[in-house]
């Protein structure tokens, strides 16, 4: 079965006159399912249905496969200021449980991605404390693992400054 992407779609419009894409434009998109979820993300963002990027994003969780999402993340990059919750827990998605033992490389993705966090909440939400609240108990719950902490403060701006009442 050939799957529908971006490519094919656009391909097929600009060999159509404007009365056929409107006749075969409904056929195609039935065929989105065939499509990967990544390919559906970049044909709804061509098409400029970001309520239905959006949806696609909140339906799966953030990829953990590193080589699998940079064009996902770039469109949930593009609709953080119209949709900042749902990219918000699309990210938070991505981190999985922050409470367990894992490698370096582990922690260093999770870190990248609560760097993501907190740019939605601080500068996208604008919602400093509700970063601090969630940033403070992260690094609590997480304070006997130096590894993450190590990596967290390489990534995440103004984390090592971060404090709990018991600090002072």
């Amino acid at each position: 079965m050939d799957h529908l992407t971006l490519k094919k779609y656009e391909a097929f419009k600009n060999i159509c006159q404007n009365d056929e894409w409107e006749r075969f434009e409904p056929q195609i998109l039935a065929r989105m399912e065939s499509a990967g979820r990544t390919e559906q993300l970049k044909i709804r963002m061509h098409r400029k249905e970001y309520a239905e990027a959006v949806k696609l994003l909140a339906r799966e969780q953030y990829s953990t496969m590193y080589w699998d999402n940079d064009d996902e993340v770039r469109i949930a990059k593009r609709l953080e200021k119209r949709y900042p919750e749902e990219i918000l827990k699309y990210y938070l998605s991505g981190l999985g449980s922050v409470t367990v033992n894992a490698g370096r490389k582990e922690y260093a993705r999770k870190a990248k991605i609560m760097a993501k966090v907190r740019h939605v909440l601080v500068a996208v939400i604008g919602d400093a404390s509700r970063w601090k609240e969630f940033a403070v108990k992260v690094k609590r719950d997480n304070i006997r693992r130096p590894t993450f902490q190590e990596e967290f403060g390489k990534v995440v701006p103004g984390w090592r400054e971060l404090k709990w009442i018991d600090d002072l």
